[in-house]
């Protein structure tokens, strides 16, 4: 399925991320075209899912929809 690799590679990017900064990164923000095929909710039940028993299980993720741009883009991080 589409969206479950397209969240385990958010997650690997999230490990490249902590790793580069040295923080714990407290959370994200996505921005996801309306045009992309996938709504907010799905994105998040999907991440949840692909994050459970991680260190990113429960990570405060905030979704934007954008009228047009990439399908899925992680506009910001925040780190502890």
């Amino acid at each position: 399925m589409h969206e479950i690799h397209l969240t385990e590679n958010i997650l690997k990017y999230l490990a490249r991320e902590e790793a580069s900064a040295q923080r714990r990164i407290k959370k994200i923000y996505v921005l996801l075209s309306e045009f992309g095929g996938i709504s907010p909710g799905h994105f998040l039940e999907h991440f949840r899912e692909s994050s459970a028993g991680s260190r990113w299980q429960g990570l405060d993720v905030k979704v934007q929809n954008i009228p047009y741009g990439p399908e899925l883009e992680i506009s910001r991080i925040e780190f502890a």
